[in-house]
């Protein structure tokens, strides 16, 4: 076709001798449709570059196939890797995954939602989102949303998590074991509030209960300064802690400059396990958070409170109530050199 005029189902109709009625059902994956005529079709609609207009088939079907995402940002590595996971779990449902990047501001991650709500989304899926808690719940109220990385905050608002709990004592844990009597957690000033209070507030009463010493330090988008401070503070042997990889990696050259042997003198962990912890010149000890499960479940909640696809290809009725339903995730701490030396 020329670049004038896409096709359509009308195009692809005459080419196949069919009606264009028989076209939508073969295209939309209808049983009623026997397999070749389908196959026949399709390869026709190929041929002619034939693309599915998902907004209109939503809206045809008065039923949306697109499942809004919004992500904090594009710096860290973790939400990558959800937004992959996501977008498996949305095809194998036959669903269209629409991503937005937010902000540290509420107006631009409101901007995105009514973009999303623009095109008629069957819900949103939140990650680690900035937005207040009432803000989410209000959300819930005119379509189903689901967050990844933090509590619910109630309402119709489903959430995917990993047990922050359990993190935390595994990774204080594994500190105590190397011998560190002090901890230092480092976090991001600029962050969601709520997953960091989490987070923070896990690994004290963890480490509380494991009798170590316990103190909070905050970073700007660098983890530099804030761990060349606290080795200048500690000279004693230290558990560093820090909020995920991608600010841990900004650690490591200072660990090095400071000539502190790792799992001797300092033991780095951090969070997330993405591909930069796996990395030679980093092998960051970190707490695996299972993307393929957190993509799956939220994937699922949202489909079952919209009345979509099930996680086992079963049609679902809508969910009408109000609860929230939450799913906690079991961690694992990957160790590596970070902590344990080489």
């Amino acid at each position: 076709m020329s670049k004038a005029h896409a096709a359509t189902q009308s195009d692809v109709a005459r080419a196949a001798g069919v009606s264009r009625s028989l076209v939508s059902l073969a295209l939309s994956g209808s049983p009623k449709v026997a397999a070749g005529t389908r196959e026949r079709i399709e390869e026709v609609a190929a041929s002619l570059g034939y693309r599915v207009n998902v907004s209109a088939s939503s809206l045809a079907r008065k039923r949306s196939s697109i499942i809004g995402l919004v992500l904090p940002n594009l710096r860290n590595a973790f939400f990558e890797q959800v937004a992959a996971c996501l977008g498996r779990a949305a095809a194998r449902r036959g669903l269209t995954l629409f991503v937005t990047v937010g902000s540290d501001q509420p107006e631009v991650l409101h901007q995105a939602v009514e973009s999303l709500l623009g095109v008629r989304v069957a819900g949103i899926i939140f990650v680690s989102p900035w937005l207040p808690g009432e803000d989410l719940v209000a959300i819930g109220e005119e379509v189903p949303v689901c967050v990844i990385g933090r509590r619910s905050p109630g309402g119709r608002v489903d959430s995917v998590r990993v047990d922050e709990e359990a993190a935390a004592r595994l990774v204080v844990d594994h500190l105590a074991a190397l011998g560190m009597r002090t901890m230092c957690y480092i976090g991001p000033r600029l962050t969601d509030a709520a997953s960091r209070h989490d987070r923070e507030h896990s690994l004290a009463r963890a480490a509380d209960a494991a009798g170590l010493a316990f103190e909070v330090r905050s970073c700007g988008e660098d983890a530099g300064p804030a761990t060349r401070a606290v080795l200048q503070d500690h000279p004693e042997p230290l558990g560093l802690v820090i909020h995920n990889d991608v600010l841990a990696i900004d650690a490591v050259p200072v660990l090095r400059e400071s000539r502190r042997e790792p799992g001797v003198d300092v033991a780095l962990a951090s969070y997330d396990n993405t591909y930069l912890a796996l990395r030679e010149e980093f092998s960051l000890t970190s707490v695996d958070q299972p993307e393929d499960l957190l993509g799956e479940r939220a994937v699922d909640l949202v489909c079952r409170r919209a009345g979509l696809t099930s996680d086992d290809g079963s049609q679902v009725g809508a969910a009408t109530g109000t609860e929230a339903h939450s799913v906690v995730l079991e961690p694992e701490l990957v160790v590596r050199a970070s902590s344990l030396g080489r």
